[in-house]
Formats: C-alpha cells, sequence, structure tokens
C-alpha cells in the first residue's frame, strides 16, 4: 500500500474500505469468512489497524448490517424520488426490495440474522433498520393522500406489502423461482394489493 493511501485512512477511510472489503468477502465467501484480520490483509493495513475502528468481530458485522440496511434505503429513497405517483413508488419499491435481496443474499441474511435483532444491545442497528420501514410507511401515507383513501391502517398495509414483498424475494433466494419472476410477481402483487386498498376505501 503507497504511503499516500496510508495517510488516506489515517484520515478516516479506512472505516468505510474495511466495510466494502467485507461486503466483497460476505457476498463471494460468506459471513464465516469475514475476520478483521482477515480484511486487514486485503485492504493492505497492519493487521491491529481495523481494531480501531471495531474492536471485534461482532462489532464488524453490526456495521456490514448498518450498512446494508442503508443501501436499502438509499435504494428505497431513489424508487420515491423516480416515481410519479405514490401507486408507482410502491409498486416499484416491491420489485426493488427484491432485487436488493437476490443482489445482496449474504448481506441480506446478516441483516435479518437473529444474532443481530437486540435492540438494546445494537441501537444503531435498530435505527437503520427501522428507516426503509417508515419510508415505506410514508409512501402508503402518500398514497392515501392521492387517492382520498378514508379508511387505510397504514401500519397494516405497510406489513402486508413488505410481507408479500419479503415472501416472494425468500422464493428467489430458495431456488423456488426465477429472480426475473420474483420481481414481476412482487410488482403484480403490489399493484393487486392496492387496487384491493382502493375497493374498500
Amino acid at each position: 500500500m503507497s504511503s499516500e493511501s496510508a495517510k488516506s485512512y489515517h484520515h478516516g477511510n479506512l472505516r468505510e474500505a474495511l466495510l466494502s472489503a467485507a461486503r466483497e468477502v460476505l457476498e463471494r465467501e460468506g459471513v464465516g469468512a469475514l475476520s478483521l484480520r482477515g480484511l486487514a490483509r486485503k485492504v493492505g493495513v497492519s493487521v491491529m489497524a481495523p481494531y480501531h475502528h471495531f474492536p471485534d468481530r461482532k462489532a464488524l458485522l453490526v456495521a456490514v448490517a448498518i450498512s446494508g440496511f442503508e443501501a436499502l434505503q438509499q435504494s428505497k429513497l431513489a424508487v420515491t424520488s423516480q416515481s410519479a405517483t405514490a401507486t408507482e413508488t410502491l409498486i416499484q419499491g416491491s420489485r426493488n426490495y427484491i432485487a436488493f435481496v437476490i443482489n445482496n443474499p449474504n448481506l441480506f441474511r446478516l441483516m435479518q440474522s437473529p444474532e443481530l435483532t437486540d435492540r438494546k444491545q445494537y441501537p444503531d442497528l435498530h435505527r437503520a433498520a427501522t428507516e426503509p420501514a417508515k419510508t415505506l410507511i410514508r409512501s402508503i401515507e402518500a398514497l392515501s393522500r392521492e387517492n382520498g383513501y378514508s379508511s387505510l391502517d397504514v401500519n397494516s398495509c405497510a406489513k402486508t406489502l413488505w410481507g408479500l414483498a419479503h415472501g416472494i424475494a425468500i422464493l428467489a433466494l430458495d431456488g423456488e423461482i426465477s429472480g426475473e419472476e420474483a420481481m414481476v410477481l412482487g410488482a403484480n402483487g403490489a399493484a393487486a394489493v392496492i387496487s384491493g386498498w382502493r375497493r374498500d376505501s
């Protein structure tokens, strides 16, 4: 590693470099291959350097999971900004969620790991994990305003759409359906659910 690169790491880029390397290792080799010493070698720093940012392997895993939820949130915000209506946001959002899972299978499994669900132990992870759900709720609220729906239970509606997309994504991960079919099913399913809300409102 060049002295210029080493200097840049000392100025705050090492953490991001380690997380990027961890994501690569995670998707290629699985969570079992992740180690701080291994990442140090991959990035090109001393074996002790990563410990300045992650005190242990569990802290690294939490940080990687947080980065996954942040990436999912950014992709959801991009869908929102590119959609003309809330209906389109929700339909494309279902496709987007499924695509994220299919394209990041090991990251997704880490994000959903039972070992990392303790809200008291991992408050930063909990905050990151709730942002995509909040964005989904805001989109459903926008749908209600745009269409004059008066009787939507926003939280239940959000769970319904998330459950639909999540279940289809798991089928794709398990090899029961193809990724392409999963995204079509996700979009069509979301459209059908939203149509049902229209009839009930």
